[in-house]
């Protein structure tokens, strides 16, 4: 079996893979290439090599399989002999790796990273640095000239992946390469399933599902044409290259200095595709590998007197020798030694009897099987278990724990005081943090291949992967997982009738899926787990016999077509996890209440709503929304029974509870777990208030909840649990909106955790006092975010009377305050200088409040002053950390300091009459890197002059000239500045209607992708030397002229525009490419 690469192995953080021993690989590879110096390698040659390798770990493996013992006890023993003789590869049915990198560090790669970068960042220039090729001066590339194809190449575990993504992560590479993506490859070359990545960047795009393959390279062609691309193909094994050069054929119309990016093992691969030069990564040196070592092995702890620590670090330095500068070696055994520094523990562990497993290609490195035997005998079983997971299969948390729940690996506890939940999180955790499972990006985990192959590798009895056709089950097969095409595979499967647990991670189409599965079903009365999430498939109906499965705790059929349970489906006693997420149910079966084990319940708040009485379900942990009404079995006493939920809870239909009483039946007092609560009733149902506030003064949560929402509530005051200093101590969060009588806000400010309040839509409210601060030395002490909207009778925010000594918002870091047109009095002058954001759009005068506040907020990172009709004056010298500032349809009596703007990236401003007086008053600065530009101009802001004030700023990317009624035509000093825009890639012209031509220039904006003119009527046509070749899209609407000229085929400017490959005149496609 290959072990592909999971992670890179030299990072703190992230450990790599290995599939041969570290030290018999680097002596195979004693003359394979390094960077740029060394010569070609013959393909042929390569081969031998590799098979000569694989004879010689073969040969290893058996040796030492009659040599040793079993070498430990536990849940399972490594049988070597067995291993290689049954293990079989799982194909990547469900790709992962990521761009996203973990690392905190990376070990000794400084050299490797520097080269890469130079040759990626000199990509497109001229070959003169002394004779190293580069990329765009590489011979032999058949991939056209901007092509440049860059092997990472080394054993698995080296680190390949890893540095790929330092590299793909340095933000001078990110700014270099218009285009990046990165796609995980593994054994299966698919040319469909890589394009579509690389277009959408692995995002799912519904208009692209049926797509042929042609089609899909056409796509590629599109998205890379007259683009600097950096494609990332990581875990390469396809040695045959027939797929990569259909693959490449579509990559040939990007820019001079595109770079496709390669980690492979394979030298074969490296030659077949790379043309430049490959990087070949060793092993780290001994310097490097102990510095990764200790830091895995010591950590942090500063604990160790000196003498302890330094009769460590000499064992440590023993081990740290065993293990030839492999990462992951060094990263498992590392935190294992760590768990435990003992100089008798760390003394076993050097003296013990794996180091003399010497094993090869397909093999598990002791360091791994060392980590593995200081497990206990159940995290052994929960460890083992995992292998039913494809390679590289991006798994929850939660997910795995269910299932170790429903296997019967983790107890329940007797007297319930600790939840198997709990005890299956402390595993998971206790896993992850010896490196077993690696984080994501996407709050999901993943095994690196050769932790993978280890837990195959002690599974071999229980846990299979079926992949291919023939195949040959063990009798003993437990676990199964079904990731194969060939029904007559699926039809087999009923022999096994021992089987516990079945996932498949196919898609099936088939119109016989529906008899197999119902076969599978009938013989297999020992399943516990069934998880059809992955196979897509069709039916709408699961079959009957699925009601027979008595010991099943597990089913996931989320993401298929399945509508209908059978009638028995309440059989199912035992079920403990019913996963139901995107699934268009219409009707549930009678009786679904009776599925009293019941512990997880995933589902849309429609498909909920369809079960009777699910008050009786007391084990349940979620219920993501109740909808209550006065039907039988869907009242608000339901809840009373569900003291177990946790999360989030969201009640609707409020209106429908008619007594405090009532409120009470629901119990939410007692729901300790709760973590959010949501209190919600109709908009448009009135109810009369005081029997409104009675009602909601049942509904008193408990007091550990950390968030509470309460919307479109119909009293006059809020609840007093609410308001009393004592109760709601835990709240991190709260969200008042549509309270239409309400008329005074609660004392909020004395609560410790409060970190976020956002108030909208409450039209009584005309003064905020000091009750809203409560009673306490410091006012809203933790609070980050505070915001009010549409709080229109507002004309008073009272100030706090004991400021001396007292901290008024220490940690208020977001401020927004809109649609409150009446306010005027606002203690602004008090916000804390931490403050990051203020965002004022459409509020009364707030006099001087505002010019002082400016001059105090010297962290503001973004600023918005929009419809604030009021003349005021702003000084914005002292916000030097400014990053975005948004002007709009305000007056300002004098704006001054943009010049000291200098981290400025995004400028927008509009319907402010006078703020280009006060921008020429001011020098012209430099480049203040901006990012992003947008210039909203009403009739008294021409922008003849407002380019002056910017500068160079060559790093504008995004320019909007809206309503610019005094621009007819370009000067030429315009027209140069423009050019200057290197890097501009979004131009629009918006409400221009006295502007007759664009810029003459256009056709020489290199980076520009993206072109709008819209409600222009009197641009009569384009410009005659054409547009930029690197346009991808064009808008025009509202341009009659310009429309009657760039009719398809037809019209006179069509010519200059027929390149483009997305057209769009009047909101109609005129043209996709």
């Amino acid at each position: 079996m290959r072990s592909a690469e999971r992670r890179g192995g030299h990072a703190a953080g992230r450990g790599g893979s290995a599939s041969a021993h570290p030290s018999g690989d680097r002596r195979g590879r004693g003359d394979a290439r390094q960077g740029s110096g060394a010569g070609q390698m013959d393909s042929r040659a390569q081969r031998r090599r590799v098979r000569g390798r694989r004879r010689r770990g073969r040969v290893r493996v058996q040796r030492a399989a009659r040599q040793i013992a079993p070498a430990g006890q536990g849940h399972r023993e490594l049988k070597l002999d067995q291993y290689c003789k049954d293990k079989k590869e799982a194909t990547a049915a469900c790709r992962e790796t990521s761009s996203f990198m973990l690392e905190d560090k990376v070990f000794g790669r400084d050299k490797e990273t520097q080269m890469m970068l130079d040759l990626l960042l000199s990509a497109g220039e001229p070959a003169d640095r002394g004779g190293a090729t580069t990329c765009s001066s590489a011979a032999g590339s058949s991939s056209g000239p901007g092509l440049a194809v860059l092997p990472i190449v080394g054993i698995g575990g080296v680190g390949k992946t890893t540095l790929a993504q330092l590299i793909y992560n340095d933000p001078r590479v990110a700014q270099h390469f218009q285009l990046r993506r990165w796609v995980y490859v593994s054994d299966n070359f698919d040319v469909k399933r890589i394009s579509k990545e690389l277009v959408h960047g692995g995002i799912a795009d519904p208009r692209f599902v049926d797509i042929s393959l042609d089609e899909a390279l056409v796509k590629v062609t599109d998205a890379t044409r007259n683009e600097r691309f950096l494609f990332v193909l990581d875990d390469v094994w396809d040695e045959r290259g027939i797929k990569w050069k259909e693959l490449r054929s579509a990559l040939k119309f990007g820019l001079k200095g595109s770079v496709v990016l390669v980690t492979t093992q394979s030298p074969v691969v490296a030659d077949l595709m790379g043309t430049v030069e490959p990087i070949e990564l060793k092993c780290l040196e001994d310097y490097d590998y102990w510095e990764l070592f200790e830091h895995y092995a010591f950590g942090d702890q500063d604990q160790l007197d000196g003498s302890k620590r330094k009769r460590l670090q000499l064992i440590g330095q023993e081990i740290s020798k065993k293990l030839h500068g492999l990462p992951l070696a060094g990263k498992v055994l590392g935190t294992l030694l760590q768990s435990e520094q003992q100089e008798g523990y760390w003394r076993s562990i050097s003296e013990s009897e794996w180091w003399k497993q010497e094993l090869a290609l397909d093999s598990i490195l002791p360091s791994l099987g060392l980590s593995y035997q200081h497990l206990t005998t159940n995290q052994k079983q929960c460890f083992a278990y995992t292998s039913i997971f494809p390679r590289g299969y991006e798994f929850e948390k939660e997910q795995l724990v269910h299932m170790w729940i429903a296997q019967g690996f983790i107890q329940f506890d007797s007297d319930q005081r600790t939840r198997p939940e709990d005890s299956g999180n402390r595993m998971f955790d206790e896993l992850a943090n010896r490196h077993f499972f690696f984080p994501t990006m996407h709050n999901k985990f993943v095994m690196h291949d050769l932790i993978r192959d280890l837990a195959v590798y002690v599974s071999l009895d229980e846990c299979y992967a079926v992949n291919e056709w023939p195949v040959k089950f063990p009798a003993t097969v437990h676990h199964l997982t079904l990731n194969t095409d060939n029904l007559d595979v699926l039809r087999d499967v009923p022999k096994f009738q021992r089987l516990r647990s079945i996932i498949f991670f196919r898609e099936y189409d088939s119109s016989e899926l529906d008899e197999i599965l119902e076969g599978i079903l009938k013989n297999l009365k020992s399943l516990r787990v069934l998880d059809l999430s992955h196979s897509g498939i069709q039916i709408k109906k699961l079959p009957d016999a699925i009601c027979d499965l008595s010991h099943l705790r597990y089913l996931d059929i989320s993401c298929t077509g399945i509508r209908q349970f059978p009638k028995q489906f309440s059989r199912l006693c035992h079920l403990q996890v019913l996963n139901l997420q995107r699934c268009r149910f219409k009707k549930m079966p009678e009786g679904m209440n009776r599925l009293i084990n019941m512990r997880h319940l995933y589902a849309g708040a429609e498909t909920i709503a369809l079960i009777d009485g699910i008050g009786r379900l007391t084990d349940l942990q979620e219920l993501e929304e109740f909808r209550i009404t006065r039907k039988r079995g869907h009242r608000i006493e339901e809840l009373k029974g569900l003291r177990n939920l946790r999360r989030r809870l969201v009640i609707q239909n409020l209106e429908s509870v008619e007594s405090r009483e009532e409120a009470m039946a629901a119990d939410l007092k007692n729901k300790e777990y709760l973590n959010a609560l949501c209190l919600n009733r109709k908009p448009d149902v009135k109810g009369q208030c005081d029997l409104e506030e009675q009602m909601f003064e049942g509904l008193e949560p408990h007091y550990s909840l950390k968030n509470l929402t309460i919307r479109h509530y119909g009293g006059a005051t809020l609840p007093n649990w609410l308001a009393k200093k004592q109760h709601l101590t835990n709240l991190e969060s709260v969200y008042l909106s549509n309270c239409a009588r309400c008329a005074s806000l609660p004392p909020l400010g004395h609560l410790p955790f409060l970190k976020v309040l956002h108030i909208s839509m409450m039209p009584a409210v005309k003064r905020i006092g000091v009750e809203f601060y409560g009673d306490a030395d410091q006012v809203f002490p933790s609070l980050e975010d505070l915001s009010f909207t549409d709080l229109k009778e507002w004309e008073e925010w009272e100030e706090w009377p004991h400021t001396e000594g007292r901290q008024f918002f220490p940690r208020l870091r977001l401020v927004h305050i809109f649609t409150c047109w009446k306010l005027r009095k606002v203690p602004l002058h008090y916000l804390s200088s931490a403050v990051i954001e203020l965002r004022i759009r459409g509020c009364g005068d707030l006099g001087g409040a505002l010019p002082r506040c400016l001059q105090s907020l010297t962290s503001l990172i973004i600023l918005e002053l929009s419809n604030y009709p009021h003349r005021t004056s702003v000084c914005l010298s002292n916000l030097r950390h400014l990053e975005l500032l948004k002007l709009g349809w305000s007056e300002f009596s004098l704006l001054t300091g943009f010049r000291s703007l200098t981290s400025l990236k995004d400028l927008q401003i509009g319907g402010c009459p006078k703020v280009n007086d006060f921008m020429q008053t001011e020098l012209p600065y430099e480049d203040p890197d901006l990012r992003s530009l947008s210039f909203f101009s009403t009739d008294d802001i021409p922008f003849n002059n407002v380019w002056i004030t910017l500068g160079t700023a060559r790093s504008l990317r995004y320019i909007i000239l809206q309503n610019c009624d005094h621009l007819a035509c370009f000067k030429v000093e315009q027209e140069e500045w423009f050019q200057k825009l290197i890097l501009l890639e979004e131009l629009s012209f918006l409400a221009c209607r006295n502007l007759q031509s664009l810029p003459t220039s256009l056709v020489t904006f290199s980076s520009i992708k993206k072109l709008s003119i819209g409600l222009c009527p009197e641009i009569k046509s384009l410009p005659e030397n054409g547009l930029p070749a690197s346009l991808k899209e064009l808008r025009i609407w509202g341009c009659p002229s310009l429309k009657e000229r760039c009719v398809k085929d037809q019209g006179l400017d069509w010519q200059l525009i027929a390149h483009v490959p997305f057209i769009f005149i009047d909101g109609e496609t005129v043209q996709i490419l």
